[in-house]
């Protein structure tokens, strides 16, 4: 089969290869997703062709073209088939054919182009065999599927049983298509661990057979099964043990009295479904534990209260395939890194390895889980677990003293074995328990309840341990004894880190009686990047205790690394993330991409650091040891601990230093403000004087920590970088969002926004040094550097802004504008709002214009050119339109760019291939939110100036609902310093303008149009007589002329307020009632007419009487005519649908309710549509109305305009390339010898220069580059001169004119069709006569041939320059 595209427009054609003379179908178009069918006569024959559309996705589409016959094959062995075809050929005789294929295993042939007559019987055999099958005759049905049964003879002697499945997908209509399924006629599926053993007895022949069937939810067909015939099932687990008893009987007969008897149309068409596409199953992988949480429907349990049940099922829909299921009542899977001892009661069960699933025998107790402990040579047991059914549960032995713990079906509990009987030398091993039901199963599934990711590149010793006590004081260093170390291996870049299970805890218990400071054990883990942490070096291989808690979803450790080249001990800042997640905590190390802070210890001696913690600290707060010349990274307790909250303003608490030395007790130092920069001195007692320089580097703290003589070299430390300075002003940029694919004539546009005098500046920050430090002449140049900070500032500042809704004039849509801003009063002509004047004159005119803009954003950079430290933002009021119906819309419209079902499928995909492996594996919103932790968003400062804006909101819901110009204040929002996820930022400014919004309630009631808009009303008074008061008061101030013209635009202000407010809220009233009486008069028609004739808005008071008064007479006449018209239009609407008697009469009287209601609204709402237009007759032509226009009306561009992409031509024409690389392709005029002209495109690759001839989208020539030269035309910058070196040529009118005008195609067929007449021919006597004699041939003279193009000059020389980097 073949297919072409017409350009213009893009329409398809197929025809059949080797019908003769390539006879093409009629075209159709992809752009209309269905079904649609297209035939193709030869000789007689009919050919249908079934295409089916399918939207994949809102930019892409899948066509099927297939013929009536499909063949399919649920088999698990291959057959080949043989089909019989009779037609009638040209000479009206009979024409028998066969066609043989194979069908391969679960696999479908390519459909037959055969009418249903044409396709009479079939027969299979198996594959490699003799003898076929008895011939299966396709009988036509009208609806519905037929199944018989055939036999296949095998070459073992024996028969095989298959289904023979004839389905009719749309019957009696032009698409119907014929689906035949071969199936087996028994699947068994077993979901047991371990494979199992049946047992086939035929009782009526005597005979029995055996077949191993694999278990883990596998399906197999049921061997030597034959059909009419019962046969008795029975069950072995091994081959050492019983058979079950009881036997279950099946037959083929069965599956009549499980299948509904009707069929359903829409399972039919699945069935073929199945055999496009990837293979893609919706069902979890066995044992089917999953840690998906958005299960909306739970699955019954099918039966706790015995071991085993056999379920019997139809396999497919459509299909008689019996499907025989052997369900346990439960899984238990240790996923867990311990082989685990199960007991019920006092009694040992079984034991489950590490990494196994079993079958649990049925508790009749509550069970306990163990582990065998080789130090005490003793099985250690968890709490009791109970589970609960929905039904009735069974009856649990009374009289136990244990702690018992339930587990319901769908839930998880925790579990704690202790291991060790001697105190302080105790572990703790901590698992969870959850159970699911899938499939009818109770899956029970026991995980360690810790896991950790390490996503660093270092391998890193982890030691985790349990504690009920303080683990340091608050002078001293944290000291905690030898403990279990386990190693965490380093991630590779090419692939995910693999997650690790702790298998145990250390339990660290006080062994003295007295006060318990913590009484709940708190889970803390320490970090060492040593190789041999514990290798002589001590606690200072090791980083503080980082607590395991839910409240600390993200710490910053600073993990040492062991000594550096020349500067001693140093660390890596890695952060640790913790995630809860059905019952399980993950823990993930990754490097930190930003640390808190940094601290140069420069000092010859060790020393102490301590946190001041003014409220009562969530954790325990440990000092920090400083070793003498080193660099550390450091975290507050108070960083961690309000992560990741956005406090208004957070003020970092003061630090204190100590010496460690063990001869004396020192004191601690004087407090350090962290809180300001620069350089202070505190006296360390035992030391001397200490100079602490707090400055920030890329959001880093850094504090330097030097002795006395020193502070030359720390103020000497920075190093300045080179400055860079710029400015741009853009007079105006225009941003449209245009919709290419759901219109398929051209692009419409949505949206666009439109930017005016849009300024852009780059400059450093402004200093803030003190005067008395730039004019002291003994303070050195370097110095007063040091003290600058080397930061950048951003700025953008625009004018004005306004975002159009480019829907407007295409749907009935009420605002042309979503956001503009504020109209002013009083612009000079020239000032900074005018486009003429310019802004960068000057800097005062510059830092006016600064003031007056729409829109300010500034932000700060770090030294570094990339860190953000500060933002700030500023907004002028503005305007806000919303109306429901157009965001309803554009969220429809992007719902078919991307659909729900294409991320989803990918989610799950991804959660399958994840789950897969027998490794424990991340969950998927664990990997959502990891990034977030990783990467929080760190700034400075963040401050959003106060916000006012005037909102108008339209809600078209069962009524009619409008808000007209609430005026809405948010107050300044102010954060910093910030370190928060962006989740968290975002809902804190939600609850900021929330709130906002909230205090202001009581001005959008009172602006609902319904209400006629009193807020509106008494805020335009209020303006009037402010102005009237404000304005005389101005001009007496500036003299008696200035007075008297105060008093008069004074008075003119009060009139012009209170008229346009009094108008207004009278025209919004009527607006919202004769909108709202529309609706009620349930006529759509009635409704859809008044929306489309409120667009057109009158123009003066005499437009607005006209109107006005013919909506009033058509809205009369609607009334009466309604009371006959409604009964008859649902009448003749239940005639054309061919409905019943019954509905036809309640259709008539539902007409007739319409009527009568709409003779009651239909006046109201026209008498209020009177007013309406009045009232904007009166506000247009008095200049008074307030909704803004938009600033450009819509573009639209056709698609058959649109140029050809890059991708069409290496798809389609160069493919024999083998590695196709296009470099450029360039639409060109081809101009011919003869001096015609016609649109071309220009191909070039790394070997070869195509020629394309747009109107005919097909291949014209094709140059090699090593032949040809392509140059410029002196003088011209729109031609291209392409030369070529040729030998000779035979015909130059050939060459200039007829084969230019011809195709490739074209040409090919002349050239053949005169190479086959010529033979036809015998020479002449005169002509062999006159041949010349044979003469010694010279070689061809070198004849040069150019060809020109006319070309865009923007790509000329862009195009010779790629030309000759290609030939190089």
């Amino acid at each position: 089969m073949s297919f072409h595209i017409s350009c213009f427009p893009p329409l398809l054609h197929i025809c059949i290869e080797g019908w003769g003379n390539w006879r093409w179908s009629e075209a159709f178009s992809v752009d209309n997703v269905g079904t649609l069918l297209r035939t193709i006569q030869y000789k007689g024959r009919i050919a249908s062709l079934i295409i089916k559309v399918v939207q994949l996705s809102g930019v892409q589409k899948q066509v099927i073209f297939c013929g009536r016959q499909v063949m399919c094959s649920h088999l698990s062995q291959d057959i080949e088939l043989r089909v019989v075809q009779h037609y009638v050929g040209p000479d009206s005789q009979t024409v028998v054919r066969e066609h043989c294929d194979c069908l391969e295993a679960g696999a479908k042939l390519p459909s037959y182009v055969l009418e249903d007559t044409e396709m009479t019987e079939l027969c299979v055999r198996a594959r490699g065999d003799e003898d076929w099958s008895q011939d299966v005759q396709l009988e036509r049905r009208s609806h519905g599927s037929c199944s018989s049964v055939v036999q296949v003879p095998c070459s073992s002697g024996s028969l095989l049983y298959v289904w023979c499945t004839l389905i009719t997908i749309e019957p009696d209509s032009h698409m119907q298509q014929r689906v035949v399924v071969f199936s087996p006629l028994f699947v068994m599926r077993s979901h047991l661990p371990d494979p199992v053993i049946i047992h086939i007895e035929k009782r009526s022949l005597g005979l029995r057979e055996s077949q191993l069937i694999h278990g883990q939810g596998h399906q197999e067909p049921l061997l030597n099964t034959e059909a009419d015939l019962t046969h008795h099932l029975t069950f072995q687990a091994r081959e050492d043990e019983d058979a079950s008893y009881c036997a279950v009987p099946i037959s083929t007969n069965l599956i009549k009295q499980i299948v509904n008897k009707t069929e359903n149309e829409d399972n039919l068409k699945d069935i073929l479904a199945d055999f496009y596409g990837p293979k893609t199953s919706t069902e979890l992988p066995w044992p089917y534990v999953t840690k998906d949480t958005d299960r909306s429907v739970l699955e019954p349990l099918a039966q706790w209260d015995s071991p085993m049940q056999v379920k019997l099922s139809c396999w497919k829909p459509g299909l008689n395939t019996l499907l025989v299921e052997l369900l346990p009542w439960a899984l238990l899977a240790n996923n867990s890194k311990w082989d685990l001892w199960l007991f019920e009661g006092e009694t040992i069960v079984l034991q489950i390895p590490a990494g196994k699933v079993i079958v649990p025998p049925n508790f009749k107790e509550a069970f306990q889980i163990g582990i065998y402990w080789a130090h005490t040579n003793t099985v250690h047991k968890s709490t009791a677990f109970k589970l609960v059914h929905d039904l009735t549960s069974p009856r649990w032995k009374e009289g136990s003293g244990s702690e018992v713990v339930t587990l319901d079906e769908e839930g998880c509990v925790e579990a704690d074995i202790s291991l060790g009987a001697f105190p302080g030398r105790q572990k703790l091993c901590q698992f969870c328990v959850s159970s699911v039901v899938r499939n009818g199963i109770q899956i029970l599934q026991i995980e360690d309840r810790t896991i950790l990711v390490n996503n660093t590149p270092y391998t890193v010793q982890c030691r985790p341990l349990l504690t009920d006590h303080a683990l340091g004081t608050d002078d001293q260093a944290c000291e905690i004894q030898e403990t279990y170390v386990f190693s965490l291996a380093a991630s590779e870049e090419s692939s995910l880190a693999k997650p690790s299970s702790v298998p145990c805890w250390d339990l660290l218990q006080t062994n003295v009686q007295g006060k318990v400071e913590y009484p709940l054990p708190l889970r803390y883990m320490l970090f060492s990047l040593f190789p041999r942490p514990d290798a002589g070096v001590g606690s200072a291989a090791w980083s503080l205790p980082a607590p395991i808690h839910p409240d600390f979803p993200r710490q910053s450790l600073s993990v040492p690394v062991g000594p550096s080249s020349g500067f001693g001990l140093s660390s890596r800042a890695i952060v640790l993330t913790y995630q809860e997640h059905l019952g399980v905590t993950y823990i993930t190390l990754n490097d930190d991409p930003c640390p808190r802070m940094l601290i140069h210890n420069k000092c010859p001696i060790p020393l102490l650091l301590k946190e001041t913690v003014k409220e009562t600290p969530r954790t325990e707060v440990y000092c920090r040891p400083l070793p003498a010349n080193c660099s550390l990274h450091h975290e507050l307790h108070q960083h961690f601990t309000s992560f990741p909250e956005c406090r208004q303003k957070e003020m970092l608490p003061t630090l204190l230093l100590k010496t460690t030395s063990d001869h004396s007790t020192t004191d601690w130092t004087d407090p350090i403000d962290i809180n300001c920069l620069g350089t202070q001195v505190v006296f360390l007692p035992g030391f001397g004087c200490l100079y602490i320089d707090v400055v920030h580097e890329r959001g880093t703290l850094v504090l330097s920590l030097a002795p006395e003589g020193s502070v030359d070299t720390i103020i000497n430390q920075h190093n300045r970088s080179l400055k860079l300075s710029f400015r741009v002003l853009v007079s105006e940029t225009s941003v449209a969002l245009s919709d290419d694919i759901t219109s398929p004539s051209g692009s419409v546009e949505l949206l666009r926004l439109t930017l005016t005098r849009l300024l852009f500046s780059l400059a450093p920050e402004p200093t803030s040094v003190p005067l008395e430090l730039t004019v002291d002449p003994g303070m050195e140049t370097a110095s007063i550097s040091a003290l600058m900070p080397d930061t950048s500032l951003i700025e953008v500042f625009c004018s004005a802004l306004q975002i159009d809704n480019q829907l407007y004039n295409r749907a009935s849509f009420h605002f042309p504008v979503l956001l503009c801003q504020d109209q002013r009063v009083g612009v000079d002509p020239g000032g900074p709002w005018s486009s003429e004047a310019n802004p960068t004159d000057s800097p005062e005119a510059l830092e006016e214009f600064k003031q007056s803009c729409f829109l300010q954003l500034s932000v700060t950079l770090a030294g570094d050119k990339c860190t953000v430290e500060e933002v700030n933002f500023h907004l002028q009021p503005a305007r806000v339109y919303l109306e429901d119906t157009f965001v309803y819309y554009i969220k429809t419209l992007f719902y078919t760019y991307i659909p729900d079902r294409a991320i989803a499928s990918a989610t799950a995909e991804s959660q399958r291939s994840r789950e897969s492996g027998p490794d424990p594996t991340l969950p998927e919103q664990v990997l959502q939110s990891l990034h977030a932790l990783v990467h929080p968003v760190r700034l400075q400062r963040l401050t959003i100036q106060p916000v006012n804006l005037l909102v108008s909101i339209h809600a078209s819901l069962k009524l009619y609902i409008a808000s007209d110009h609430t005026p809405l204040s948010f107050s300044l929002f102010e954060r910093g310093p910030l370190c928060t996820t962006a989740r968290q930022l975002v809902h804190v400014l939600a609850m900021h303008y929330a709130a906002g919004a909230l205090f202001r309630a009581g001005w959008v009631v009172g602006s609902l149009e319904i209400l006629g808009s009193p807020a509106s009303l008494v805020r335009s008074i209020g303006n009037g007589v402010s102005d009237f008061f404000r304005l005389p008061y101005e001009g007496l101030t500036r003299g008696p002329g200035a007075f008297v013209s105060g008093v008069s635009r004074g008075t003119t202000s009060f009139v012009k307020h209170i008229s346009k407010g009094t108008l207004t809220s009278i025209t919004n009233l009527a607006t919202s009632l004769a909108r709202n009486m529309d609706r009620l008069s349930l006529d759509e028609e009635h409704y859809t007419r008044q929306e489309e004739w409120r667009r057109q808005l009158p123009e003066s008071l005499g437009d607005g009487l006209r109107q006005g008064l013919s909506r009033l007479g058509i809205s009369l006449l609607g009334a009466i005519a309604g009371i006959v018209d409604q009964p008859m239009q649902n009448f003749q609407r239940s005639w054309d649908m061919q409905s019943s008697a019954g509905s036809k009469a309640k259709g008539v009287i539902s007409g007739v309710g319409k009527g009568i209601v709409g003779v009651f609204t239909k006046p109201i709402g026209g008498a209020a549509e009177l007013v309406s237009q009045t009232g904007y007759g009166i506000l247009h032509g008095a200049g008074l109305w307030q909704l803004p226009k938009q600033l450009y009306l819509p573009v639209e561009e056709k698609s058959a305009l649109a140029p050809n992409s890059h991708l069409k031509y290496v798809w389609k024409m160069l493919q024999s390339l083998g590695r196709p690389e296009l470099h450029m392709a360039l639409e060109v005029t081809i101009v011919s010898g003869s001096g015609q002209e016609h649109a071309g495109c220009l191909l070039l690759t790394s070997e070869v220069l195509f020629v394309v001839s747009l109107s005919e989208d097909t291949q014209q020539q094709a140059f090699p580059i090593t032949e040809v030269e392509c140059q410029q035309e002196p003088g011209q910058e729109g031609q291209l001169i392409l030369t070529l070196q040729q030998q000779t040529v035979t015909s130059d009118t050939e060459g200039d004119g007829v084969r230019e005008r011809l195709s490739e195609q074209q040409y090919q067929r002349l050239v053949d069709y005169v190479t086959r007449a010529s033979q036809f021919l015998s020479p002449s006597t005169a002509s062999l006569l006159l041949q010349p004699p044979v003469t010694l041939a010279e070689p061809l003279p070198t004849v040069t041939k150019s060809y020109r193009y006319l070309v865009d000059p923007a790509f000329t020389k862009v195009f010779v320059s790629k030309f000759h980097m290609c030939c190089r």
